[in-house]
């Protein structure tokens, strides 16, 4: 059975690769996101929605807070460095995919 997920406008469902997800203890979050978001407001709300140290240990630099040197996030399947990296805003109906960049093959 492979239905089709509708998810409402105001929500982004992010899908969470390899470790991410099993830190998180979901490989899909669905995020509340009431007014377009930016990358990094998005990375904001998934370490506040998901509330582990382990898990933003994985996402996050310590120092910077800055996501990139630990993973890759995709928006449709395009890394968003190519848009305007954390500040590329998240269109609704966006599909975000992040993968560690440490991963297993």
């Amino acid at each position: 059975m492979n239905e089709t997920m509708v998810v409402p406008p105001d929500v982004i469902p992010v899908k969470l690769v390899g470790v991410l997800g099993s830190a998180a203890g979901n490989r899909e979050i669905m995020l509340s996101a009431p007014n377009i978001l930016t990358v990094q407001e998005l990375v904001s709300a998934l370490l506040k929605t998901v509330d582990n140290k382990f898990f933003r240990e994985l996402l996050v630099d310590a120092g910077t807070e800055d996501p990139r040197p630990n993973v890759i996030i995709l928006l449709n399947d395009q890394d968003c460095n190519i848009f305007d990296g954390l500040k590329t805003q998240i269109e609704p109906g966006t599909r975000v995919t992040i993968i560690p960049v440490a991963h297993g093959g």
